[in-house]
């Protein structure tokens, strides 16, 4: 098996960073759902480059930050991308993710990585806070490719139409690292290779909790 690519989820607490995830990895609808604080879960995808060379690549979702909180270091020294997210409800969310902008360009001195940037929440219209228009000036002022999305409507497309929506991270990694997602692209299908997927898959996850 190659090297892997190493993918840290990070940005301010209840932004959506794990409901992106579920969604986007195993077509679990948890939007709307009491959260728990997350200390950090693993998630391990099976993914095949175009030269048919299976490879790891492990997502990092990362503890919220809260005020005055930074990202821990160790983090900066291993990832070799990062998916920045906010919540367009939440000015405060996307000046967060403008200051880990600059933590990543400290950190990774002239190391090459992807960085992607999520805007989550696009369905609370009356609530919105970060106008699309100054998000993607700033998004292309610093090279980045940034999306606005909802997961709450992915959900409810997911369960009426049966189809899961277009993986916006995984196909950023795969066009970077000329990857091939091996997800399935309808329940239909997962259902008939469930039992195939468990071994060839390799998609595990690994859970902890904060202790209260």
């Amino acid at each position: 098996m190659g090297k892997g690519c190493k993918v840290v989820v990070c940005g301010l607490s209840s932004v959506g960073k794990t409901a992106i995830l579920e969604q986007l990895l195993y077509g679990n609808h948890i939007v709307g759902l009491e959260s728990s604080e997350t200390l950090e879960d693993v998630y391990i995808a099976s993914v095949e480059t175009d030269r048919g060379v299976k490879e790891q690549l492990r997502l990092y979702d990362t503890r919220g930050l809260q005020d005055g909180v930074e990202l821990p270091k160790h983090y900066f020294s291993f990832a070799d991308g990062f998916v920045l997210v906010y919540s367009v409800n939440s000015l405060e969310s996307f000046r967060r993710i403008e200051l880990l902008k600059k933590e990543v360009d400290k950190f990774r001195d002239k190391k090459e990585m992807t960085i992607v940037v999520l805007g989550n929440k696009i369905d609370l219209t009356d609530q919105k806070q970060v106008d699309t228009e100054m998000a993607q000036q700033w998004a292309k002022s610093e090279k980045l490719k940034l999306w606005e999305l909802s997961f709450a409507f992915c959900c409810e497309a997911s369960k009426q139409t049966e189809q899961k929506q277009p993986n916006s991270i995984l196909a950023q990694y795969r066009t970077t690292k000329q990857y091939t997602s091996q997800i399935p692209n309808s329940a239909n299908e997962e259902e008939q290779k469930s039992n195939q997927q468990k071994e060839s898959r390799k998609v595990f996850r690994r859970r902890e909790r904060a202790k209260t």
